[in-house]
């Protein structure tokens, strides 16, 4: 597994043994970086369920300002400590170590993000618990993006915390949906 793009293209990463952790395929990564081309750009990103840190990681890749990493399974955060060190991104990084949904309340207070990256297990129903937490402690910014990584037979709801979906892209059996409120010009242009 390795960065597919950005300043730290081709940087290794390691993944965790067994089935428990399921990092995003490159394929997925690259997809996502290149849906959120302008809006990665000096951003921040927050990644739920960060696992080794492949997507946040690809975020700072290509130009977010700071990726927060939540995450509590102890092996993957050993491995998503060193991906960091590998890619020499630690000053531009923050670990949570937590279950969510309770992990929302040890973000900062005055955390304002413009994405917020979810990608549970998908044979769970933490993605339903998340965005009801997410209801009272929201920390993305009035236009952030929901970006949520699920099992492409999975039905998808037409809004997520009052955002409406923008689009909604499949990749085998994994499918990404995102939701904001007032998508980039430009990015609507692109869509047939």
């Amino acid at each position: 597994m390795r960065i597919g793009g950005g300043n730290a293209n081709r940087r290794p990463l390691r993944s965790v043994a067994g089935r428990d952790v399921r990092p995003t395929s490159g394929w997925v990564r690259q997809a996502l970086a290149n849906m959120l081309r302008d809006v990665l750009q000096d951003g921040i990103f927050i990644d739920l369920f960060a696992g080794t840190g492949s997507v946040g990681l690809e975020a700072l890749s290509h130009g977010a300002r700071h990726v927060y990493f939540v995450e509590h399974d102890r092996r993957a955060l050993t491995i998503l400590e060193g991906n960091i060190a590998r890619c020499d991104m630690s000053q531009r990084a923050t670990i949570i170590p937590a279950t969510l949904p309770q992990a929302l309340r040890y973000l900062p207070a005055s955390l304002q993000a413009q994405m917020l990256f979810l990608d549970p297990p998908y044979a769970s129903d933490l993605a339903e618990a998340t965005f009801a937490a997410l209801v009272t402690r929201c920390p993305l910014v009035a236009d952030g993006m929901l970006i949520w990584q699920h099992l492409a037979r999975r039905a998808i709801p037409p809004a997520i915390l009052d955002l409406p979906l923008w689009k909604s892209r499949r990749y085998g059996n994994t499918q990404l949906s995102l939701y904001m409120a007032s998508p980039p010009p430009q990015a609507e242009a692109e869509e047939p």
